[in-house]
């Protein structure tokens, strides 16, 4: 109770007798406002008139004590309440007026919605009007890789929810349900061809604010848990659908994504609050259907993949009383045992890393490694350790399921019941750009998956991953945006840290040693890194002196920056189209933003690496770019790889170049209809089956949901009823006698998978052999195949401020031993890996 009722105060906060802070003006004047407003139009001796009153009296002791003069106001009449109204008015008026103004909540009025004029730009270079960028006030330094966006405060907050008219007592929250047409099923769209559908999920959006409203946040964040229990992975930064479906279609919208993470947050920052959360997720009063989890009922589901659709739908598994085993290709870190086994009092004390220090877990898929830190990620091990205490889920990294596991191992070997693949999005789309695998030029997917999965961007990371200014990014959507602020941030710090490690080296084994291992080309790049590193250290010690933070968005752009090449109009883009805030936030970082150019060539130089683009102009003509890095961010395609390595298994629709979505009735796979704004009867299930079990297929993977982590989220939600339908008489007869069931699965599944090294063998100077206890790799092992070895960040020691981890190396196997399970892999010494 002493943890909510600080939340409770926050909320109402509206006693004019209450003691301030000196500091907080902004409080002060909306209290004197309000109480003005309650004295106009009281009766006399009602308690808005006493307030009146009292409020009197201390502005006359403050400006008695500032030895200021002032007639004694109390006593006066209510008269006077009106001039000082219409005297508040004018000075808030002028106020707002001024570039300087204080950024109190108040003197924020809603804009009105130009959907052409959604971004602020400029054109800064009249010869090159196609170039875009934001307005040089608006610029925001970026120092690393910390959180970007600290999220509003309590007080904004509380405008938001203020500006909210609580659509769903009149049955109109669109925010949640979406914009119906007219006598039609379908959505109403926007000016900028986006079905206004609501919330994926359907959360109780408006009912959340009514709650919060009163400062009850922990009703609120029950409500939200009624539909979106994994609240954690939505919210501000990551999904907009709901702000877009807002009531307000013609003015700024309620900004539901902060009041749902704040809500979170507060909930999960007072005492005890990761276990309200997580008993929530679990037992909820207000989920009328079923407030608890139902017991374990001997069946068992295969998830393949841990992102967003994944980890849901795991969820929602287990509380149908499931045995869920998920398996994820990345590298899964360990949770720390005591916060497996024991309660968390406090969250900061179990999660409190700034994001340049957490170690990078694995666990979340495209939310761990596409989503830049402009996102809190501490989020994602709240989740993964939700899912980790749950007794009958067990979750194996490193395995990939077509390789490691097949579908007749899931299926016969193991005997699952059922197979649900959320394995994400599939091959990035190859664009016809000549000269698109010379040195250089990569896939925007894979640069975001190498500097986020490897912690390139961390002090104390060995990772070689390496960058060159000017910097193109070629695409619009999200992944472009996000690859080029990450690009620009990343740059700084890697020059500063091959600064600090050449000067040490040069301390050992002196520079004319450091540059003889260096071919021309190299002594080239190396020297302008170092140039650079020095221009960064410089700026550092600048901002230090003057108690002001780095400007490294001044030198990124003095180096070439870093720019989006666009075939289209920027308005034409899916970053904008989807969720313009973040094509802003990348204009204040120092972006620009080139439109109409279709890429042609990258341009190799004489050492065969890129240092320009040529792209045609869509009015006409040709354009080159400088470019030392080239990250192409042209979509992606459905995973559907384990249909080409299991060929005939699957149908596939060539219209998405997904799986086929079939429905199950009366037994039989019936097709389904797949819609892009989730109408219709979908179906979740593959054209796979074999002896009454099936494969069903979430998020990325199906067409219908592809495409953001709240639709993913959504799959999940909505799919794991149709699976549930199939065990229906299972489930009913649950009583959680089948506890052996689950023992032996996971013990069979602990020794297959949990790779161990079993022996180390020095062959060379340079030449080690490692060879691993992995049987279900060494069962499916295959001539020329690569197996990527990489050591545990929270296993790894640190010497002298640096981790050593290394980065995944990609090995082929020397011999098998199936019998023993043991595979030999072959270790070349090269660089610091």
């Amino acid at each position: 109770d002493a943890e909510v009722r600080p939340l409770l105060a926050a909320a109402a906060c509206r006693d004019p007798r209450a003691s301030f802070a000196r500091d907080d003006a902004e409080l002060l004047v909306a209290i004197v406002i309000e109480t003005l407003l309650e004295a106009e139009s009281a009766q006399p001796g009602s308690p808005q008139l006493l307030a009146w009153h009292d409020l009197c009296g201390a502005l006359h002791r403050g400006l008695a004590d500032a030895g200021l003069p002032g007639a004694k106001y109390a006593g006066e009449d209510v008269g006077l309440a009106r001039k000082l109204l219409d005297l508040f008015d004018r000075w808030l008026y002028a106020l707002s007026l001024q570039e300087e103004r204080p950024d109190w909540v108040f003197l924020r009025l809603p804009r009105p919605l130009d959907f052409q004029q959604l971004v602020p730009l400029r054109r800064p270079r009249a010869d090159r009007p196609e170039i875009l960028a934001g307005h040089e006030e608006h610029q925001r330094r970026r120092d690393g890789f910390r959180l970007t966006d600290p999220r509003m405060s309590a007080r904004e907050v509380r405008s938001e929810i203020d500006y909210c008219i609580y659509c769903h007592e009149r049955e109109k929250d669109s925010c949640a349900k979406g914009f119906a047409e007219k006598d039609s099923p379908r959505y109403r769209k926007n000016p900028l061809g986006t079905p206004l559908t609501g919330c994926p999920l359907e959360e109780r959006i408006s009912e959340m604010h009514t709650a919060a409203r009163e400062g009850d946040f922990l009703s609120a964040l029950a409500l939200v848990c009624i539909d979106n229990p994994m609240a954690p992975g939505t919210g501000h930064r990551i999904c907009n659908d709901c702000m877009k479906a807002c009531v307000y279609q013609k003015q700024d919208p309620v900004n539901i994504p902060q009041i749902e993470t704040r809500v979170l947050s507060d909930v999960l920052r007072i005492r005890w609050g990761f276990e309200i959360w997580s008993l929530l997720t679990r037992w909820n009063p207000l989920r009328f259907e079923r407030q608890h989890p139902r017991p374990y009922s001997g069946v068992n589901v295969l998830v393949v993949g841990m992102g967003p659709a994944g980890y849901t739908l795991a969820h929602h598994l287990l509380n149908e009383g499931f045995g869920v085993v998920g398996i994820d290709g990345l590298k899964i870190e360990p949770i720390a045992e005591h916060l497996i086994a024991g309660p968390i009092e406090r969250i900061d004390d179990a999660f409190g890393a700034a994001l340049d220090e957490r170690v990078t877990s694995g666990f979340g898929g495209v939310s761990e490694y596409g989503i830049t830190v402009r996102w809190d990620k501490t989020f994602l091990d709240i989740l993964h350790l939700n899912l980790a205490r749950r007794t009958h889920f067990r979750l194996y990294g490193g395995t990939r399921f077509g390789g490691t596991v097949t579908l007749e191992d899931a299926f016969d070997r193991y005997g699952f019941h059922h197979i649900a693949l959320a394995a994400g999005a599939g091959k990035p789309t190859v664009i016809g750009l000549k000269n698109n695998l010379i040195r250089g030029v990569r896939k925007a997917s894979d640069f975001l998956m190498a500097l986020q999965l490897t912690g390139a961007f961390k002090k104390g990371s060995l990772a070689s991953l390496q960058v060159r200014l000017p910097a193109v990014v070629i695409g619009g959507g999200l992944t472009a945006i996000d690859a080029a602020t990450e690009l620009a941030a990343y740059y700084p710090i890697q020059v500063e840290k091959l600064l600090d490690r050449h000067e040490k080296l040069c301390e050992s084994a002196g520079e004319e040693m450091v540059f003889s291992v260096l071919d021309p080309e190299e002594r080239h790049i190396y020297a302008e890194a170092l140039e650079h590193g020095r221009e960064v250290r410089r700026e550092r010690e600048r901002a230090a002196a003057a108690n002001d933070e780095p400007d490294f968005a001044r030198l990124v752009k003095a180096w070439g920056g870093v720019t989006i090449a666009y075939r289209k109009t920027l308005n034409d883009s899916p970053a904008y189209r989807l969720n313009h805030e973040e094509v802003i936030k990348a204009l204040e970082e120092g972006i620009a933003f080139a439109e109409g150019l279709s890429p042609v060539e990258a341009v190799p130089d004489s050492h065969g690496g890129v240092e320009a683009v040529k792209f045609t102009l869509r009015g006409g003509g040709e354009v080159t770019l400088p470019a030392r890095t080239v990250c192409v961010a042209a979509g992606t395609s459905p995973n559907t790889t384990v249909e080409k390595e299991a060929p005939d298994r699957f149908e596939v629709d060539p219209g998405h170049s997904a799986f086929r979505s079939f429905r199950i009735e009366n037994g039989k796979l019936v097709p389904a209809e797949v819609t892009d704004d989730l109408t219709g009867a979908i179906g979740f299930f593959t054209s796979h089956s074999s002896g009454g079990r099936y494969v069903s297929f979430f998020g990325d993977n199906h067409p219908a949901y592809a495409g953001s982590v709240v639709k993913a989220m959504a799959s999940a939600k909505d799919g794991y009823p149709h699976i549930a339908r199939l065990f229906a008489h299972q489930l009913e007869r649950a009583d959680g006698s089948a506890q052996p069931v689950w023992a032996a699965l996971t013990a069979r599944l602990d020794g297959d998978l949990r790779a161990r090294v079993h022996e180390i063998k020095r062959l060379t100077p340079t030449i080690v052999e490692v060879i691993v206890r992995a049987p279900a790799a060494a069962r499916g092992f295959q001539p020329g195949q690569f197996y990527r070895l990489q050591d545990f960040e929270t296993l790894a020691p640190e010497v002298e401020g640096t981790r050593l981890q290394m980065e995944g190396l990609a090995l082929t196997g020397a011999w098998v031993d199936r019998e023993r399970g043991l595979l030999s892999l072959i270790v070349l010494e090269m660089g610091s890996s």
